[in-house]
């Protein structure tokens, strides 16, 4: 089996949160949704970084560490602190929002919509562009 692209990752985090299709309707009526949505759009933020590492220096795409690669993004191969801090905040708040704890709400669809619209711009920032790196 082949892992998951991003964009698989954020269509199905779409159906949670639209409610519809296989994912979506068993998703709200079991009620585990809020976090299984935020855990898919947090796995296509990885994927992005993964991707982009891989085109730009596949030797650091190599490195397990997912928050080395996050702070490599800052460096001079990256695509700028500006990317870099949005992608450490989005992955930051999508962590927390998949942890669970009784004394937490899970998050809401509004502001799973809007990491998930997040995430979609950094994914488009992270692909390739015509600029090649040394």
């Amino acid at each position: 089996m082949t892992a998951p692209t991003p964009q698989r990752c954020l269509a199905a985090a779409d159906q949670l949160l639209r409610g519809t299709g296989l994912l979506g309707a068993s998703g709200v009526t079991a009620g585990w949704w809020p976090r299984a949505c935020a855990c898919l759009i947090r796995l296509a933020l990885e994927g992005g970084i993964d991707g982009y590492w891989r085109r730009v220096k596949p030797p650091v795409a190599g490195c397990r560490q997912g928050r080395a690669k996050q702070l490599m993004l800052r460096g001079r191969l990256g695509p700028g602190a500006e990317t870099a801090r949005r992608v450490a905040f989005a992955w930051a708040t999508l962590s927390a929002a998949t942890h669970h704890h009784c004394y937490e709400l899970a998050p809401t669809a509004a502001e799973l919509r809007r990491l998930h619209t997040e995430v979609s711009t950094l994914l488009e920032q992270l692909k390739p562009t015509t600029q090649t790196h040394p």
